[in-house]
């Protein structure tokens, strides 16, 4: 089948402008309202994905000549291309031609739009962004307060009451006949077929899961740690003193301690697993592009002492700038994320973390020249 129309883009840096170029070929799609619509697009890199986009810009018109052109400012944008470790931003327009009773005329192309020279995305971030924990769990229950204490061995004991009794459902009601189950059935909603095994496994492991959250939480309590002061805007030039970014205070002693401040860029989407009525959606947020900001090692922290005191030095943000992408958000759940944090790394307690508020970040500090 013959096309009736075709789109082309020009971006016009010197204008800051997109021209749109607009060819008409048939004669049923002259005379007819048109729609042109930009968006921005976030593909996940999925076998069942949950792609995301968002219109940045829409141009009504009628197609009263062969060749329409147009143009609309750089400005539209916003964001640029990128091809990540889990996720894709694009741009796309679309062209939509009332040209028909019930299929009308469409026409879809990608625009490239690349403004950032940026190292090649680095895909060992999880190590920096979350190291791995090493901690003596007797050690830390008996650093936190009494309340505490009693809260942590309450939720062990609920919560492997509950996971065992769960795991035995899930083995008795595998070998039982569906009118002999307990709770998990043989069949889906669908009708399909189901293992009650794996239903329960997969109950006793998220359950596993928040129990360890509250778990970790409970045990943090062996320190106070908070932010003090963070600035509002936060820029290439922003250099802020450890003692005036954070505060602390411990209940035991600590040694060889480790602070540090990190930042990375997060690819964030969504895609579907299982099926039938076990069809569900999952969200991601994978760190990519971590660098280092700061990182000093004290010995020893005494208890009760500011701890704050023990990391001289200031935290300099521009090392983020240069190394990581702008924000390209589609939505909250899907796109590029900028996200920074300050660690507190130790050998025999929970580590503690604090997250760095991101709204005082503008999108130009990330380009090459600051401007």
């Amino acid at each position: 089948m013959a096309k009736k129309a075709t789109m082309m883009f020009e971006i016009d840096e010197d204008r800051d402008v997109v021209e749109v170029q607009i060819q008409i070929f048939s004669e049923d799609s002259m005379g007819c309202d048109a729609t042109f619509v930009l968006s921005q697009r976030a593909r996940v890199k999925d076998h069942d994905p949950v792609h995301e986009s968002k219109s940045l810009y829409r141009h009504n018109f009628r197609t009263d000549q062969r060749t329409i052109t147009f143009t609309f400012p750089t400005s539209e944008f916003s964001g640029f291309c990128y091809d990540g470790s889990q996720i894709e931003i694009e741009y796309q327009g679309v062209l939509k031609i009332d040209d028909a009773i019930f299929f009308d005329t469409k026409v879809t192309e990608e625009v490239t739009y690349n403004l950032l020279k940026k190292p090649k995305i680095r895909r060992d971030a999880d190590e920096l962004i979350d190291p791995k924990d090493h901690f003596n769990f007797f050690t830390n229950l008996r650093a936190i307060p009494i309340r505490n204490q009693l809260a942590t061995l309450v939720l062990l004991f609920v919560g492997g009451i509950v996971i065992t009794v769960n795991s035995v459902i899930g083995c008795h009601d595998q070998v039982s006949l569906e009118s002999q189950t307990y709770l998990y059935s043989h069949t889906d909603s669908d009708g399909d077929s189901a293992s009650p095994l794996m239903q329960s496994l997969m109950g006793s492991g998220a359950a596993g899961l928040a129990l360890w959250w509250a778990i970790r939480r409970e045990l943090r309590k062996y320190m106070k740690f908070r932010f003090k002061s963070v600035p509002g805007r936060i820029d290439r030039t922003t250099s802020v003193p450890i003692e005036r970014l954070v505060h602390g205070s411990t209940r035991v002693e600590l040694n060889d301690v480790t602070l540090r401040v990190v930042a990375c860029n997060l690819e964030k989407g969504q895609y579907m697993r299982g099926s039938g009525s076990d069809r569900r959606t999952v969200s991601f947020s994978e760190p990519v592009q971590g660098v280092l900001l700061y990182e000093h090692k004290a010995r020893t922290i005494p208890r009760k002492q500011p701890v704050e005191n023990y990391f001289p030095g200031n935290v300099e943000f521009a090392a983020m700038f240069d190394a990581l992408y702008p924000p390209a958000v589609v939505s909250e759940s899907h796109g590029l994320f900028v996200y920074w944090e300050v660690q507190l790394v130790l050998d025999k307690f929970v580590d503690q973390e604090l997250v760095g508020s991101v709204t005082g970040l503008w999108e130009e500090d990330f380009f090459d020249d600051g401007s």
